[in-house]
C-alpha cells in the first residue's frame, strides 16, 4: 500500500538531555492533516542516533520523514510492514475469552460476605476501623479550625 504525503513542518522538543520528541506535520493526497511523533535519542554532536515512533504502525513513515525536508512530497510503502505486522492480530488476541457468559474479574475478592468471615479477615477489618478513625479525627480537626 503506497501513500503520498507532503511535509508541512517539523519541530524537535528536548525532553531531557540527549532525548526529545520529534514531530512532523504532514498532509496526505486527500488534504487530511496529521501530526506524526517519535521519541528521538540524540548523539553527542546533536545528530539523531535512534527514533521510536509513538504509534508503532507509523514506523515506515518515520523512517522516510527523517530523511526528507519541508515541502517535499514523499511516498511511503506500507506493504511489507503490513504483511509482517497485521493490524487484526492484536484485536483477535484481545477478544479471546471475553465473550463468555461471565465477565472476567482479575482482582481478589476483598468484600466481607457474612460476619462469620470476620475472623478470617481480621487485618482488613482493622484497616477499615483505623481508616474510619483517621477520617473522623481529620473531620473533627477541620471543624475546630473553622469555628
Amino acid at each position: 500500500m503506497f501513500v503520498s504525503y507532503t511535509i508541512k513542518s517539523h519541530q524537535f522538543k528536548e525532553t531531557s538531555e540527549g532525548r526529545g520528541i520529534l514531530s512532523y506535520d504532514i498532509v496526505d493526497t486527500h488534504g487530511v492533516k496529521r501530526t506524526i511523533s517519535a521519541v528521538a535519542h540524540m548523539s553527542n554532536n546533536n545528530k539523531i542516533k535512534s527514533l521510536r515512533p509513538i504509534n508503532k504502525r507509523e514506523l515506515p513513515l518515520i523512517q522516510v520523514l527523517v530523511k526528507s525536508s519541508i515541502n517535499e512530497r514523499i511516498e511511503v510503502d506500507f506493504t511489507e510492514y503490513n504483511k509482517n505486522n497485521p493490524r487484526d492480530a492484536g484485536i483477535a488476541q484481545k477478544d479471546v475469552g471475553i465473550r463468555k457468559n461471565e465477565i472476567p474479574y482479575d482482582r481478589k475478592d476483598h468484600s466481607l460476605k457474612d460476619f462469620d468471615s470476620l475472623g478470617e479477615n481480621k487485618f482488613r477489618v482493622f484497616q477499615m476501623i483505623a481508616l474510619g478513625a483517621l477520617v473522623l479525627a481529620a473531620l473533627m480537626s477541620l471543624k475546630h479550625s473553622f469555628f
